[in-house]
C-alpha cells in the first residue's frame, strides 16, 4: 500500500467516526486526538458537562481542532435520559408527552428545547425515539417512548422532528427497527425478536417510516437480533436491515448511525474496531461509542485499513461521507441562539405545562392530602454511604413539604429499607396518610416490597409513579394511584401541586399496563 493510499484512506475514516472524549474540556490529548484526524464528531456524556457556559466553551473549542463543521451529539431525550445540569431546562419524558397527548406542545418542546441545545453548541439530542412500547416489562425503554401504539408514537415523532428543524438541530429516529417489544436491555445483551414481517410493518416500522417522511435527519439502528430479517446479525451490522429495509423499502436517504458499539450486545461477540468496520460495510454511516481516545484510535485505524484494502468499497464509502458532510454543513446555516435561552422562564413555563396535563390518576376521585403526612420517596439514585448528600436535582419528598408541613420526609434508597424497616414503620402506621414515590419499583424486588409493605400498614396511602407506571400494579387496591412518567423538576412540581390542591388530573396512560 502506498503511503498517499494510505492517508487518504485516513482522511476517509475520519468522516466515518463520532467518539467521545474523557472530560469536560478539550484537555491535550483530546485535542492531540482530534487534531490527527481520528474522528469528525463526538458524542457528549455526563462526565462532559458541567453547566451551560462550560458546554458552549468545550463545543467551540473543540470546533477550533476538528473544522466548524465538528458534529457535536449528546442523548437528550428529555426525563431520565438526560446529560445537562440543571441551569437548563429539563424537559419530561417522551411518555409524559404521550400521556398529555399534546402533539402541539410536543413540538413546541421540541423547538424550545433545541434552541437551547444550539445555544451550547449541541447539534443533535439524538432523539427522538420512535419504538412502539407494548412489552410491559422491557426493562430499557420505558418512559423513553412516547407511548404504547404506532399511530401514537408517529404523532409524536413527527411533531418532534418538526420542532427540531424549526429549532435548528438534527433529529435523529431510533433505536430502528424498534426495541419496544424487548424484554433484554441491549447495554448488556443481545435482545431477540421473534416478530413475524406482519407485526413489523403494522407496529414497529410505523413511527419510523412516519418519522422519515417528516424529514427525519439521522436513523439510529440499534443492537437487536430480529429473526424474520436476518436470523445471524445485530441489526446494527446487517446489511439486510440497514440497506434493504432501511434505504429500500422504508426509503430513507439520510445519515444512519449506529447506537452505541461499545454496548455488550454488540461486544459480546465482537471486538469494537471489528464492530465499526462490519457497521460500515452494512450500509451504517457513522459509528459511535463511548470509550477513551485510544478506542477512537483503533476503530478510526480499522476503518482507514478496511477503506484503503477495499474491504470497504469506494463507492459504498464516498456516499457515506456525502450524506455525512452535507448533514454537518447544513447545521453550519444554522444561527446559533443567545447562551441566555437556557433555562429560560418561558421554557420553564412550556415544561411545567406539558407534566401537569400528563399527571394521570388512576383512581376515580382526586385526593387531596394535608400536612401531617409522612412522605417516602425512594431514590436508587442516592449513594449508600451518604444518604444525607444534597443532590444536584429536586425531590419529590422536599418540594412536597415546602407546600405543607409533612409529618416526616424520608428519602431512602430502596436497598437500605431492610435495616430501617423496624424504625420507620412505627410513625408509619400512626400517620394519617403516608404518600410513597417509587422509581421502576415493578423491576426492584427491594423497592417492591417495601412499597406493598408501606401501603398495607398505612390507614390511607397515595402512591405516586414516578417513573414507569407499571409501579401502579403493585398498589391496585391498595393506595390512590397517581403516574408522573418522569421525575424532572417540572414535573416534580405538577404532582406536588396536584396533591396539594386536589386538582383535577388530565393525562392519560398511553401504554397497556399489565
Amino acid at each position: 500500500m502506498t503511503s498517499a493510499k494510505a492517508s487518504s484512506a485516513m482522511l476517509l475514516a475520519r468522516e466515518l467516526v463520532t467518539a467521545s472524549i474523557p472530560g469536560p474540556t478539550a484537555d491535550a490529548e483530546t485535542r492531540r486526538f482530534l487534531a490527527d484526524g481520528c474522528a469528525s464528531g463526538v458524542c457528549l456524556y455526563g462526565r462532559n458537562i458541567t453547566g451551560p457556559e462550560q458546554t458552549l466553551s468545550l463545543t467551540d473549542a473543540l470546533r477550533k481542532v476538528g473544522g466548524p463543521d465538528f458534529l457535536v451529539s449528546a442523548d437528550l431525550e428529555g426525563g431520565y435520559v438526560w446529560r445537562l445540569r440543571p441551569e437548563a431546562t429539563h424537559w419530561p419524558s417522551a411518555m409524559a408527552l404521550g400521556a398529555a397527548n399534546r402533539p402541539d406542545l410536543t413540538r413546541l418542546i421540541a423547538h424550545a428545547a433545541a434552541r437551547e441545545f444550539r445555544a451550547m453548541g449541541i447539534d443533535t439530542p439524538f432523539a427522538p425515539v420512535a419504538d412502539v412500547s407494548d412489552h410491559p416489562r422491557n426493562p430499557v425503554i420505558g418512559t423513553r417512548a412516547f407511548g404504547g401504539t404506532a399511530k401514537h408514537v408517529a404523532q409524536h415523532v413527527t411533531a418532534t422532528i418538526g420542532g427540531y428543524r424549526e429549532g435548528g438541530v438534527v433529529s435523529c429516529v431510533k433505536h430502528f427497527p424498534g426495541h419496544g417489544n424487548t424484554d433484554t436491555d441491549s447495554h448488556f445483551s443481545l435482545p431477540v425478536l421473534n416478530h413475524s414481517i406482519e407485526r413489523l410493518n403494522t407496529v414497529d416500522l410505523v413511527p419510523f417510516i412516519a418519522g422519515i417522511r417528516a424529514g427525519a435527519d439521522m436513523v439510529m439502528v440499534s443492537h437487536l437480533l430480529v429473526r424474520c430479517l436476518d436470523p445471524d446479525t445485530p441489526a446494527s451490522l446487517s446489511a439486510r436491515i440497514i440497506n434493504a429495509l432501511l434505504r429500500r423499502q422504508c426509503k430513507f436517504q439520510g445519515v444512519i448511525v449506529t447506537d452505541a458499539l461499545d454496548m455488550k450486545a454488540v461486544t459480546d461477540t465482537y471486538g469494537l474496531a471489528e464492530a465499526s468496520v462490519l457497521a460500515v460495510m452494512a450500509g451504517c454511516d457513522l459509528v459511535t461509542f463511548n470509550g477513551t481516545p485510544d478506542d477512537g484510535r483503533a476503530v478510526h485505524a480499522a476503518l482507514a485499513k478496511a477503506i484503503a484494502s477495499g474491504s470497504l468499497p469506494a463507492e459504498q464509502i464516498e456516499a457515506s461521507i456525502g450524506r455525512t458532510r452535507a448533514l454537518r454543513r447544513s447545521i453550519l446555516r444554522n444561527r446559533r441562539p443567545s447562551l441566555d435561552i437556557v433555562g429560560s422562564e418561558a421554557h420553564q413555563k412550556l415544561a411545567l405545562q406539558v407534566a401537569r396535563l400528563a399527571v394521570t390518576s388512576f383512581d376515580p376521585s382526586a385526593v387531596r392530602t394535608y400536612g401531617g403526612a409522612i412522605v417516602v420517596e425512594f431514590d436508587p439514585r442516592l449513594p449508600f454511604a451518604d444518604p444525607n448528600v444534597r443532590p444536584p436535582y429536586r425531590r419529590f419528598a422536599t418540594d412536597y413539604a415546602s407546600r405543607l408541613p409533612a409529618q416526616e420526609t424520608i428519602v431512602i434508597h430502596p436497598h437500605d429499607w431492610a435495616a430501617q424497616a423496624e424504625s420507620l414503620m412505627p410513625s408509619i402506621r400512626a400517620a394519617g396518610t403516608v404518600i410513597i414515590a417509587t422509581r421502576n419499583a415493578w423491576r426492584d424486588p427491594q423497592q417492591a416490597l417495601a412499597l406493598t409493605t408501606i401501603c398495607k400498614a398505612s390507614g390511607r396511602a397515595v402512591h405516586v409513579a414516578m417513573r414507569d407506571p407499571q409501579d401502579t400494579l403493585l398498589t391496585d387496591g391498595m393506595a390512590h394511584r397517581y403516574a408522573t412518567y418522569s421525575d424532572d423538576p417540572s414535573t416534580i412540581s405538577a404532582i406536588v401541586d396536584v396533591l396539594t390542591t386536589g386538582s383535577v388530573t388530565t393525562g392519560r396512560c398511553p401504554v397497556s399496563l399489565s
